[in-house]
């Protein structure tokens, strides 16, 4: 499936809401318990900046399908070339390889972007993100047992990071 990858506009900002709060209902891969909306997610959309922290919309066949974005790890100055990427994708265009080309475009954008090493956080149980950051050569470097309170059960955390 071809995919295009574009900065996220504003325009965009209810679909990759949407998307994400697609995950909080499954619990699979972020910790919020309960949905988002578009105005508590404004400071982090308005912090993503293209020339370093890019936020891109995952387009397949004109349709927001996801988005992958670079996020500061920290804002202290020795891990400024330090990024984290959140990726969703929305239920419909799971399972169909687009997770696979959003980790080869950071891959092909980090270095552009001055950025270093990127991490991943995957929950323990999310076991199709952490095969995929896996299949993509990033390495396992951590392991945080029993971290988030996920309303019936907790979560393991795992940290998977690559060098650029």
């Amino acid at each position: 499936m071809s995919v295009k990858f574009r900065v996220a506009q504003s325009r965009d900002q209810a679909a990759i809401i949407a998307i994400y709060n697609q995950a909080v209902a499954t619990k699979g891969s972020t910790a919020d318990l309960t949905p988002v909306t578009v105005a508590q997610r404004q400071p982090w959309f308005a912090a993503f900046t293209p020339d370093h922290f890019p936020l891109w919309v995952i387009e397949s066949a004109g349709e927001v399908a996801g988005f992958v974005g670079l996020e500061p790890y920290s804002d202290r100055a020795g891990y400024r070339n330090t990024a984290e990427v959140a990726l969703y994708l929305d239920d419909h265009y799971q399972g169909q390889h687009l997770g696979t080309q959003a980790v080869d475009w950071i891959a092909q954008q980090a270095p552009r972007l001055g950025v270093t090493t990127v991490i991943s956080r995957i929950f323990g149980h999310n076991q199709a993100s952490r095969h995929l950051f896996e299949k993509a050569g990033y390495d396992h470097w951590g392991h945080l047992p029993a971290i988030a309170e996920m309303q019936g059960f907790t979560a393991d955390l795992e940290v998977y990071g690559h060098h650029f």
